[in-house]
């Protein structure tokens, strides 16, 4: 199986003014340049300063905010019958995710540069898509390149970086669960891939400066959500980044008047989850308060009684998954567990 991760790595502050040189030493001179909602306002001169510098030129440029995947082909189609030879994705996951399928359909070069690390999304091989009407993950490949500017996700809302670290706080659960897959169906486990996944977590919830304002720190936290999203390349699927608490927090986004972001919710489902997988659950707990996402969630809590029923919903999401919740009596024991525990209850109104 060919492996393909992302020759371009640039993680540090003021990347974004460097983008044009990073796009001329990969010989991508002739580019569509996609942005996020908002975000061409914010950095649209500094960007394009940096492209011309570097003479690099742009075929098209657009603000991208639909998540079709009619729309999104129909961009595709544009895409070929012109002179691009490679695609600038800048914003957030959405405008990200849709240019990754793009490049995918065309198998020409992504570049990718994340305003905001709220999830492993952006160097994953899957995107999030709408497939008509209804969120669907479609099979992409990586970006070729990943430029994160440290400055600029310092400046997003905490809830952004907070998501992140929900996700990957999530991989205690989700590795747990690919095993037991292991052991109940005999599906296979790659176990480079878990190793890449957990050590991913490891950089992250062991760093000691865990400040905000460190951008050491966000560069360690981006760096490791870009792992997790390796290896998913890696294992050739979502598995090590993936399980139970993602089937839970996609069902919240089902049921939610109004679901919160995928990592949050993520998060909290993880702790929920390391209560049956019982090996995990003092690490999540642990993890979850020195990283201080406990204390962001408690000012900004889940709805208690559509998380319970995303717990009753989850299972049913994705055919022929194993995991935790799949084992007999284990809905009603952790239905159970949320009523009670009063750490999830600081998390949940």
């Amino acid at each position: 199986m060919q492996i393909t991760v992302p020759s371009l790595l640039r993680i540090k502050p003021k990347a974004i003014s460097k983008i044009g040189k990073y796009l001329a030493q990969k010989k991508c001179l002739q580019i569509a340049l996609f942005w996020g909602e908002g975000i061409q306002e914010l950095l649209g001169e500094t960007v394009k300063i940096s492209l011309e510098n570097s003479e690099i030129n742009i075929i098209s440029e657009k603000v991208w905010a639909s998540g079709h995947l009619e729309d999104i082909f129909e961009q595709s189609l544009e895409l070929a019958g012109s002179k691009t030879k490679a695609i600038l994705a800048i914003g957030g996951g959405k405008v990200i995710d849709c240019c990754k399928y793009m490049a995918f359909s065309n198998q020409i070069p992504l570049f990718a540069a994340p305003t905001a690390i709220s999830n492993d999304g952006f160097c994953s091989p899957m995107s999030s898509l709408l497939v008509k009407g209804k969120k669907r993950s479609l099979k992409t490949t990586l970006p070729q390149g990943v430029i994160i500017d440290t400055e600029i996700i310092q400046k997003a809302p905490p809830k952004f970086f907070f998501s992140g670290i929900g996700d990957l706080i999530s991989k205690h659960t989700s590795i747990f669960d690919w095993k037991l897959s292991f052991k109940r169906t005999g599906e296979y486990v790659d176990d480079f891939a878990v190793m890449v996944s957990f050590n991913a977590l490891e950089n992250c919830v062991n760093y000691p400066d865990k400040d905000l304002n460190n951008l050491e720190y966000l560069q360690i936290v981006a760096s490791s959500l870009l792992l997790s999203g390796v290896a998913m390349e890696i294992a050739g699927s979502s598995r090590p980044a993936s399980g139970s608490e993602h089937l839970i927090s996609h069902a919240y986004d089902q049921i939610a008047q109004t679901p919160s972001m995928h990592g949050l919710q993520v998060g909290v489902a993880s702790y929920a989850i390391s209560y049956l997988q019982e090996q995990t659950f003092h690490k999540v707990e642990k993890d979850l308060q020195r990283t201080g996402f406990f204390s962001f969630m408690q000012t900004n809590p889940l709805n208690k009684q559509e998380f319970l029923e995303a717990i009753k919903l989850a299972p049913s999401l994705k055919e022929n998954f194993y995991t935790i919740l799949s084992e007999k009596n284990n809905i009603s024991r952790l239905l159970k567990f949320v009523q009670e525990d009063e750490f999830i209850n600081q998390m949940l109104k």
